[in-house]
């Protein structure tokens, strides 16, 4: 398989796991808002499998209970099904809901045509069963013809409060991301029907007693703090998934300023293309843990700075890096490529600190970086389809960015024109020959990157300090001598210098005393 054809498998495979995770974070927040907003017990149950089929198209679910004598299962709830079989008991052991009450463990079938021996072991227990039991059994709504199922023991404190189950007649439709997403919702609603079941019990007791106005405040102190409690977790669960988004698009989607909808636009933006040189190298003659490390830490240091200097990391590709400048934030065109320039210069600090210290370590492939920067109006939003999408950037900018990058000498910073013209006054730059790129009918002017100009009014500027024993005073309008002040200076430090290590023999000799 060619590089490229890789790139766009991995990019494939980011976009999806992207989305997949957007959907996830909004599920979680719906369902834990929908959940608390009553204490209806069958409102709680019809509103969680709702929306599990809006977020993920899982057409046949099921929530059973824990009756009082916990030997049996009632059907509280179902959705997709010819009829809802609310009140069918399943025992306890019985059937793969059954099994999985007992257990308290996850149970999947994938292709429950091939699990004879266990549907056998079902058709054994329900012989053994008398006729009432049998039709209790076989009330279930279950699908004639299921091939896929998942049954998720739903529990609040190790405690079973009952299964949740969910049914394909498709093979194979479940993996283990389903099972995460759908264990994390089923503890969530479980603990939800908890409370509406507590508040149920307080209320008929309430009733009975008249005690209510203590008993009612001590029960909402403590929903309170669940709720509290169940908050911070999905918080804690959020700042994970967070690591997944750009910190400004995470930012946007969740204050509501970023639509999860197809939208894009035209803007001014400032685009960051990197990569390290030899890579393919370096992957050869490094075991993949010490590389995964390595490229782990450098990928980390690289985000930090271009987070802190207000950049959007669109996507990682190996070790190559896309950022850009200029939304869904922006300064200005001039200030964010500015921005952009200022972040890839600290990114080639960091990355020699990054050097010296795996050298020690005991790499000896030395770690070169490449980047191109390009500034030009690009399309940017939510790509994709209804169901999957990837907020990144498109556009001749882009392309130009990657070929400045794959032009560019190690370690250095090679940029557009368009660029060199917003950031020349702050920056010095030096032309470049020409160079043809693909996909642009004419040829590119690129400039380097020298570093940032010497602020001359700075250099020039009087400098007056004074202390107990020492002044300093420096007018460079006035100093005819440059050498001769050199030399002075000189001196003074060399005095200073004797004076101090006087203080330190001294300090010796007086401790022997």
């Amino acid at each position: 398989m060619s590089a490229t054809k890789e790139d766009n498998v991995e990019n494939n495979e980011q976009e999806s796991l992207l989305d997949r995770k957007i959907r996830e974070v909004e599920l979680i927040k719906e369902v834990s808002t929908q959940v608390n907003k009553t204490l209806d017990i069958n409102l709680i149950a019809n509103t969680m499998l709702a929306l599990m089929d809006e977020h993920f198209g899982f057409k046949h679910s099921m929530i059973l209970i824990l009756d009082d004598s916990k030997e049996h299962l009632n059907v509280l709830a179902t959705y997709g099904y010819d009829k809802d079989g609310v009140g069918a008991k399943v025992k306890v052991g019985v059937g793969v809901i059954g099994m999985v009450a007992k257990r308290k463990k996850l149970m999947r079938m994938a292709n429950m045509r091939m699990q004879m021996s266990y549907m056998q072991a079902v058709k054994k227990e329900v012989v053994k069963s008398n006729s009432e039991k049998i039709k209790e059994t076989v009330t279930l709504p279950g699908l004639e013809n299921v091939e896929s199922q998942v049954a998720i023991p739903m529990q609040l404190d190790d405690e079973l409060v009952g299964v949740f189950s969910v049914e394909s007649k498709e093979l194979n439709v479940f993996d283990k991301e389903d099972e995460l997403i759908i264990t994390i919702l089923a503890n969530q609603t479980a603990s939800a029907l908890q409370h509406a079941n507590l508040y149920k019990l307080e209320q008929e007791r309430l009733a009975e007693l008249n005690t209510a106005h203590t008993e009612l405040a001590d029960l909402n102190l403590n929903l309170e703090k669940k709720v509290e409690e169940r908050t911070a977790e999905l918080v804690e669960l959020s700042k994970k998934l967070a690591k997944y988004f750009s910190p400004q698009v995470y930012d946007s989607i969740f204050s509501g300023k970023l639509d999860v909808t197809i939208k894009t636009q035209r803007k001014q933006l400032t685009i960051f293309f990197s990569d390290l040189q030899g890579f393919t190298e370096l992957t050869e003659r490094l075991e993949p843990e010490v590389l995964t490390e390595l490229l782990t830490n450098y990928l980390t240091e690289m985000s930090k700075i271009a987070t802190r200097w207000g950049g959007t990391i669109d996507k990682f590709i190996g070790d190559a890096m896309l950022v850009f400048f200029g939304d869904p934030s922006s300064n200005g065109p001039s200030e964010d490529a500015k921005n952009c320039v200022a972040m890839a210069d600290e990114m080639l600090e960091k990355l020699d600190e990054i050097r010296k210290e795996w050298l020690k370590r005991g790499v000896s492939k030395t770690l070169n970086a490449r980047m191109g920067v390009q500034s030009a109006v690009c399309t940017v939003g939510n790509f994709g389809s209804q169901d999957r999408l990837d907020y990144t950037v498109i556009g001749n900018g882009v392309n130009l960015a990657s070929r400045l990058e794959s032009n560019s000498e190690a370690n250095k910073i090679l940029i557009s024109e368009d660029t060199y013209l917003l950031v020349n006054e702050e920056f010095d730059c030096e032309e470049r020959e020409t160079i043809s790129v693909k996909g642009f009918s004419y040829p590119v002017k690129p400039y380097e990157i020298i570093g940032k100009k010497t602020s001359i009014i700075a250099v020039n500027q009087p400098l007056q300090e004074e202390m107990p024993g020492f002044s300093f005073n420096y007018n460079p309008s006035e100093l005819s001598d440059n050498d001769r002040a050199i030399k002075l200076i000189s001196n003074v430090l060399k005095s200073l210098e004797k004076q101090k290590n006087s203080k330190k023999i001294n300090k010796y000799y007086s401790s022997l005393i």
